[in-house]
Formats: C-alpha cells, structure tokens, sequence
C-alpha cells in the first residue's frame, strides 16, 4: 500500500487465526527483550498471542513504509502513553496509532497528522454497566443518550466512548484531559461534530472523525487533525509476513 499525505491505512489482523508456530517463532524473532519479557508476563495464552501479533503487526506494517527491517525499528513513548516511531526517515513523517480488544489489533497509519485508533467489541459483557461509565460522558452527552430508546443507548454508548478514546489518543495526553470537557454531537446516526471546552486550548475545527464497523461485531473509530484536507481511508485484513487482502469498509 502507497502511503500519500491524504491516505489513512488501516491494517487489521485477528490473532486467533494465527496459529502457525513456525510464523508466531518468527514474530517473537523480531522483539526486542523488554517486549519478550512483557509478553512472558500475560497469565494466558490468548493474551501471550494477542500482544505477540500486535507487536508483530506493527513492526512489520511500518518497516514496509520506512523500508526498514521490522527488528531493527525502535519507538519511544511519551509520558501518557502514546507511542512514536523513533527510526524513521525525516522526509517521511509517519504518525500510527494502535488499538485492539478481543480477538482484534488495528493500526492506523498516515503521514504527518495527529491520529487515534480505539475499537471496542460490541459484544463485551461490560455493557450491562454502561450506565455507570457515562459519568466519563459530558453532560450534554448523558442528556443526549438518556433521550435515545433503550434498543439504541448500546450503539451510542460505544460510538460515544470510541470517538472520545481516538481523540484523546491522537492529543497523545491519555486521561490527562477530562473526558467532560469535550463532547460529541449527533443529528440522529449522523456525527456533526465536537465540541471542546476552550480550557483544553484546541480547534474543534481541525478534526475529522469516522466510525467504521468490522465483522458485526467491532466499531472502530478513527480520529485525524487534518483540517479541511478530504482523507481516503482503505483497510486490509493482514496476517503478518504472510498475506494482506484488501477490505470494503462501511462507515457510519
């Protein structure tokens, strides 16, 4: 995939349908030991595997823009968490974001913008309390889904929470910016836009956001700081190292 300053990639793999042990010895091959060493500490396997192809994906879907071996890439985090790609060329500013819940890793990838990914399983049984989360909501948020029917609050609940997690990821300030203080704005299905309370020092303006289901069962929201520059976005379903098959994507 050619990565050109209006595309957003997103390259998403589901770990469970990785079971080649040969290929999963070839994925631990290319971590270094501080991630050997997380990876050894998951209690179960399915956790060992999932963070196993997460940093697999990563390392290998970036060495193919920066044209780098995927062991020798190296990041640093900042103090919230979010994480950048440190061995790249100047003169190709990639910025990614990862995401992943049960059984799917997403990461984004563009050139030169601020970007976050979060997907969330619709699925999880949490959301018999979501109710209790929405005090993570503004108020014109938990006014705006308590109006919803009861059939619709699920849906709106994840769109609400998605959208929030990939803005606050893209800022790269984690739960250092009170998720009160900025809030989504729907006409029916339909995102108008956030709003951001003036003490956070941003422009509501500069954002776009999409909401884009995967396989009836996830919801992936993705947020750029791009402006008014129209984005392409395209995704492929990859088994790192051995296939990539290009996704139709629906959005919201």
């Amino acid at each position: 995939m050619n990565l050109v300053s209006n595309n957003v990639h997103l390259h998403i793999s589901h770990p469970s349908e990785i079971s080649d042990p040969g290929l999963l010895q070839k994925y631990e091959s290319l971590l270094t030991d501080k991630e050997l060493e997380k990876m050894s500490r998951f209690l179960f396997p399915r956790h060992r595997l999932q963070y196993l192809v997460t940093r697999a994906l990563v390392r290998i879907t970036l060495s193919h823009y920066c044209q780098l071996d995927p062991g020798e890439l190296r990041f640093l985090s900042n103090r919230f968490g979010k994480p950048d790609l440190i061995s790249q060329k100047r003169d190709f500013p990639i910025q990614f974001n990862l995401s992943h819940t049960n059984d799917l890793v997403v990461c984004g990838v563009v050139l030169g913008q601020d970007i976050g990914v979060d997907v969330e399983d619709l699925n999880r049984s949490t959301i018999s309390a979501y109710k209790s989360l929405s005090r993570y909501f503004s108020a014109q948020e938990i006014k705006a889904l308590n109006r919803l029917p009861e059939a619709a609050q699920k849906q709106r609940f994840f769109d609400y929470w998605t959208l929030k997690e990939s803005y606050i990821k893209a800022r790269g300030l984690g739960l250092s910016i009170p998720l009160d203080k900025f809030a989504f704005e729907f006409q029916n299905n339909s995102l108008k836009g956030i709003a951001i309370d003036p003490d956070l020092g941003d422009d509501a303006a500069a954002w776009q956001f999409w909401r884009i289901p995967i396989a009836d069962r996830y919801l992936v929201a993705v947020a750029i700081k791009g402006g008014e520059r129209e984005f392409r976005i395209s995704a492929v379903k990859t088994v790192p190292l051995q296939s990539i098959d290009p996704i139709s994507l629906d959005f919201l």
